[in-house]
């Protein structure tokens, strides 16, 4: 009888490639007495893909991953075939450590080595040269990284975009990574390409931020000439806690919402009472918000695409929030 699953060909492989991120090596596949003829056929028959050159995966595992999975599930067959002293870092580093990204690119896999003149790509794998301190590295189940700080600042120093090195720097923070050690890791790089940038991302970073695209909000703010002047922060009346708004401008007398797609927390599956029930309630706390004599903007992803666009609405709320304080005589 044909085997049919990774399972039927081996329950050792099988169990193997489940400790490894989901995938095993053709070196490992013939230790365990599975040869290359019966890799081929199943690879052939769709039941195995190929990761990278020799290592495998299951199919119907992979297929269903989404981007920032299937980008760990890659990291995994790198790290059974990368023969070089290499440690993750970047983007790669980022995913691996659970952190927020902002539009993040993961076409490609990054390591850093510190033994090598230069960078170069090569098989889906950017290999940066750069200095690489002993307290710049941390060991992850049981593969070398960079450290969160110094994934941080790499990242905001080769993304290319301010909003996208503040998001993964207010990440970084809120995962508890002390201010201090960020500084130290920036002056370390300071003499490098981006580091202007990064600068910049640091002197922005927040990690009361809940979200990149909270981050980006307060990037376009900035930008815009409209500066929050705090975060997160809880708002009450007489009934108690209203909760915790994004953004709040003291002197526009205005609270700022980013409507991410987790804003109204809808339970997967729920029926249209639930779902209504969701938005009245959020309805009802913009109420009370306004009760207390804060005026509500709201905007969401699209927004952040046409920064004047977003500084003008925010100023025409500010104006009809003006006008609800000071009506005219």
């Amino acid at each position: 009888m044909p085997r049919d699953s990774i399972t039927d060909l081996d329950p050792r492989l099988a169990a193997l490639a489940e400790r490894q991120g989901g995938v095993f090596s053709s070196r490992q596949a013939h230790d365990l007495g599975v040869g290359p003829d019966e890799i081929q056929l199943l690879r052939r028959r769709r039941v195995l893909v190929s990761v990278r050159r020799g290592v495998y995966a299951y199919k119907a595992v992979y297929d269903g991953l989404d981007p920032l999975a299937r980008h760990r599930t890659g990291l995994a067959a790198l790290g059974l075939v990368l023969v070089e002293p290499a440690v993750i870092s970047h983007e790669s580093a980022a995913v691996e450590h659970g952190l927020a990204l902002l539009l993040p690119d993961l076409s490609e896999m990054h390591v850093t080595r510190s033994d090598t003149a230069g960078s170069r790509r090569e098989a889906g794998v950017h290999h940066h040269s750069a200095g690489l301190p002993g307290s710049h590295v941390v060991e992850v189940a049981g593969r070398l990284m960079t450290s969160l700080a110094r994934t941080g600042i790499d990242v905001a120093r080769t993304s290319g975009r301010l909003e996208c090195g503040v998001a993964v720097l207010d990440s970084v923070l809120r995962a508890g990574i002390d201010p201090v050690e960020l500084r130290e890791v920036m002056d370390y790089c300071r003499s490098w390409d981006g580091a202007r940038l990064a600068s910049r991302a640091l002197s922005m970073a927040d990690g009361r931020a809940a979200n990149p695209g909270e981050s980006w909000s307060r990037v376009v703010l900035v930008g815009q000439g409209l500066p929050p002047s705090d975060l997160q922060r809880p708002l009450f009346d007489e009934d108690g806690l209203i909760g915790y708004v994004d953004f709040v401008l003291d002197e526009l007398q205005l609270v700022g919402e980013f409507d991410g797609r987790w804003k109204y927390d809808v339970p997967e599956g729920a029926d249209p009472r639930q779902a209504g029930l969701v938005v009245w309630q959020e309805k009802r706390r913009e109420d009370r918000i306004r009760g207390i004599g804060y005026g509500v903007v709201r905007w969401g992803w699209e927004d952040l695409y046409y920064p004047a666009r977003l500084g003008a609405r925010v100023r025409a709320a500010a104006a009809r929030q003006a006008q609800r304080r000071w009506p005219a005589r």
